[in-house]
């Protein structure tokens, strides 16, 4: 098992009870919200869209924050990383990945790239998927923009969970 990520619907009042980490564990719990699941492609969509890591995001960028969330509630010294976007930056996040070609990526989609900067998860030395992997990779980016902008209509606010 390896690191995946989760986006979940939440309002911008519950985003400031979750500074408390019990609280956020309580809200993963809750079965009635919705949740968008990218697996373990967190990393090579941010690598894809802005040329980081997502270890390295990018303030005040639309895209990095839409896959890293716009500011940590975890801190620094935790194994599972936790962040959130407010809704009035949902709302401009879904504008910007309704904007952005993402059929332009995806064509200069290099495997090497990805495994000369270590970006998670290790399979960039399987060439012989680079069509499953890139369809992965697409398919996690449609799932993303869509909850995104399912989160604007309602005003949600978004928690992010990477473990």
């Amino acid at each position: 098992m390896g690191m995946i990520a989760n986006y979940q619907s939440t309002t911008d009042i519950e985003l400031e009870k979750f500074m408390c980490l019990d609280d956020v564990e309580e809200a993963q719990d809750e079965e009635n919200l919705e949740i968008c699941d990218i697996d373990k492609m967190w990393d090579a969509l941010h690598f894809l869209l802005t040329g980081k890591s997502a270890l390295e995001p990018i303030k005040d960028n639309l895209i990095s924050e839409a896959i890293v969330g716009q500011f940590n509630i975890s801190g620094e010294e935790i194994e599972e990383f936790i962040s959130g976007t407010k809704s009035d930056r949902v709302k401009e996040i879904a504008k910007a990945l309704q904007k952005l070609d993402f059929k332009t990526y995806i064509d200069k989609f290099d495997l090497s790239a990805f495994r000369q900067n270590d970006i998670y998860p290790d399979i960039w030395e399987y060439e012989e998927e680079a069509d499953e992997i890139k369809d992965d990779v697409r398919t996690s980016f449609e799932s993303l923009k869509k909850f995104y902008e399912k989160m604007a209509e309602q005003e949600r606010s978004v928690l992010v969970s990477i473990y």
